[in-house]
């Protein structure tokens, strides 16, 4: 991996972390596309975990069709991430304590507000994975010019 590709992909990673709320694009059953906001935590690989509720149209999607698309954007710095990969529920996993503790603190990370999870029904929430298969690093404030050098394409572990 050359510097410049070491760059983006420390910057890249350091704003997924940095930032705890994102866009999950899901296809249900009917194939039908479904967008909405959630809170996550992600790791140093580049995988993002959230939770969700069983009974939700964004759960329902992801289990009729685990591929799934997710955006992070900034507007005070214009740069975004955008990944794409495969979604699962980890609940019954048995690490799932310290995924479920690093979710809380991205949730309740606003001083001012609750999780918006704290206002729904009360159910026992699913922890869900998505595991990066592209990833797309976008840096519009700090890049050089030229599309080769905003777009960078972050290599993926297998």
């Amino acid at each position: 991996m050359d510097d410049d590709m070491k760059r983006s992909h420390t910057d890249a990673l350091a704003f997924l972390k940095r930032n705890k709320t994102g866009i999950l694009a899901t296809a249900g059953h009917d194939n039908i596309p479904h967008a909405s906001a959630i809170h996550y935590y992600a790791d140093d690989d580049f995988n993002v975990y959230f939770i969700t509720l069983p009974s939700s149209r964004k759960y329902k999607a992801l289990s009729a069709h685990p591929q799934v698309a997710f955006t992070v954007i900034r507007e005070d710095t214009p740069q975004t991430i955008q990944i794409e990969g495969m979604a699962k529920d980890i609940t019954l996993d048995p690490e799932v304590a310290a995924k479920k503790k690093m979710i809380s603190e991205a949730l309740n990370s606003n001083p001012f507000f609750f999780a918006p999870i704290t206002k729904l029904d009360h159910e026992e929430p699913a922890v869900i994975w998505l595991r990066p298969t592209w990833i797309r690093w976008a840096d519009y404030a700090f890049a050089h010019y030229g599309t080769s050098r905003v777009f960078k394409e972050i290599p993926v572990r297998a």
